[in-house]
């Protein structure tokens, strides 16, 4: 039983962070201390995550993701209605009389703009971790029209619904290489990368639709037949909803709660592949991602964590991951590597010994090439490739 508990961390998790931000003031900041606290407190004490448990009901595994949506709804609502004036649709009578919380009383005392941005902070990280993460679970089934739904409808919490064509046909064919713009480069630092990732996804998303639909004679800004199109309006949904609720104001603030929940996705991204390469005429492997076993991160992420196995065997629903402990190894959770990536040296430190031990357990003598070519155009010191002739 406790396997089929172990999934519902994350809806959880929402719930709490949507009851924190009903009691306005201060209390928008405790989702993202919270998280950031435990996760890394937690990731670096508790034992790794090595199980790979036998699932029956894996109906129940689904209906826990399908949940996120609601759960996102609403908190996104709550969080966007704190900011308007009056009472939108009657949410704050209804949960003050039905849970005894006053929001109106939480409203009034959120009269800080650094309590707002701990507000932004905590929903966006959640629009990320929990919409953009099961998003990215869903729409990797692209045979299962429900799921395909429910996760690009998912995607527009991080305001990138073009992550589902991209991802999945992009980056899952061109990761590792030189053509694929959301696999980070040696020496890159994050901030220039999730600029030019965030524009090259989109720019080969485009270019992939309007390949797809020219072979139809169909043109990729119709609506009707573009995904990208329906996905771009799609996007237009929470701001036209975010005006009814709180007017500009709340227009405002989920573009700002978007946005950062689209570069925990870049940052996400960034650590995953990070320096790795790979020969484009040959398969990925597991060895192409970094992976994590640790043991909360594991959990609530619905296994993201195991990259490895997921790139290697991208349409494995999570359950079916595999911890694959000889695989290429992040030093840390998930939320710690977010944290060490926002700070470039300390980063590029932290990777400079798993490049060098990648670089010699890892890769072929092809992708080794590949490697000090790369490594000596980084700039970066103490990677061993690069000295070598």
């Amino acid at each position: 039983m406790m396997k089929y508990i172990r999934s519902l961390a994350m809806p959880a998790m929402v719930v709490g962070i949507t009851y924190t931000l009903m009691l306005g003031g201060w209390w928008m900041w405790f989702g993202i201390l919270a998280v950031v606290i435990g996760f890394v407190v937690l990731d670096a004490i508790l034992p790794e995550d090595l199980s790979e448990p036998d699932f029956g009901a894996t109906w129940l595994l689904n209906l826990t993701l399908y949940t996120v949506l609601p759960l996102l709804v609403v908190m996104d609502g709550v969080f966007i209605w704190m900011a308007g004036s009056g009472d939108p649709m009657g949410l704050g009578a209804w949960v003050q009389q039905n849970m005894g919380i006053d929001m109106f009383a939480g409203r009034a005392a959120t009269d800080s703009w650094i309590m707002w941005i701990g507000g932004v902070l905590s929903v966006g990280l959640f629009n990320a971790v929990a919409g953009t993460n099961v998003g990215h679970e869903l729409t990797h089934r692209t045979s299962k029209p429900l799921d395909m739904f429910l996760g690009r409808w998912m995607l527009v919490f991080s305001s990138d619904v073009s992550f589902a064509i991209e991802h999945v046909y992009g980056h899952h064919v061109n990761v590792g290489t030189m053509t694929d713009p959301a696999t980070a480069k040696r020496g890159e630092s994050l901030y220039p990368f999730i600029v030019r990732s965030t524009i090259g996804s989109y720019a080969h998303a485009w270019k992939m639709e309007k390949a797809r639909l020219a072979k139809t004679g169909k043109s990729v800004w119709n609506p009707i037949h573009s995904r990208l199109m329906r996905g771009n309006l799609m996007c237009v949904v929470p701001f036209v909803g975010a005006y009814y609720i709180a007017g500009w104001a709340g227009v405002g603030l989920f573009a700002v709660v978007s946005a950062w929940a689209k570069a925990v996705l870049e940052i996400a991204n960034y650590f995953e592949h990070y320096g790795l390469v790979r020969d484009p005429s040959t398969p990925v492997q597991p060895r192409h991602s970094w992976n994590s076993n640790k043991m909360l991160s594991s959990m609530t992420l619905f296994s993201l964590t195991r990259h490895s196995h997921h790139h290697a065997e991208a349409e494995a629903e999570f359950w079916k991951l595999q911890a694959m402990p000889d695989a290429p190894m992040l030093p840390h959770g998930y939320l710690t590597m977010i944290l060490v990536a926002l700070v470039p040296p300390l980063f590029k430190r932290a990777m400079v010994p798993l490049l060098n031990d990648w670089d010699s357990r890892h890769a072929t003598p092809k992708e080794r090439e590949l490697a000090r070519e790369q490594s000596i155009r980084s700039g970066m010191r103490g990677l061993r490739v690069a000295m070598q002739s």
